[in-house]
């Protein structure tokens, strides 16, 4: 891991202390691509602009948003999909998709 790599990760990880987030990471492409579309279905606004994903897309981002809640999805074809929010929703995202949370960085995308 390079230098600037390791600072962003140790700035981000510090935020997630201090915010009570935690990250689901390696979300298989069907479930991302889903997660995304249940959200949204549920009234999460996508707040950038839409670019369409597919599993060959080398990097893809997208910020949800619901009152004040809001989840950074981020889809990278070599660590999957991963997810960062507030603990308070992605627990009960991460039980759904049977998939731990954690409040580390293993997979920097970054």
């Amino acid at each position: 891991m390079g230098l600037l790599t390791g600072f962003k990760k140790y700035n981000l990880e510090k935020k997630f202390k201090k915010s009570d987030w935690v990250i689901i990471q390696s979300i298989p492409f069907s479930q991302f691509e889903q997660l995304i579309v249940d959200h949204v279905d549920n009234g999460w606004e996508i707040e950038d602009d839409y670019l369409r994903l597919a599993v060959e897309t080398p990097k893809w981002q997208c910020i949800l948003k619901k009152g004040t809640s809001i989840l950074t999805c981020i889809w990278t074809m070599k660590e999957q999909g991963q997810v960062y929010g507030p603990s308070r929703v992605l627990n009960g995202l991460a039980q759904k998709l049977n998939l731990p949370t954690s409040n580390t960085i293993t997979q920097p995308w970054f």
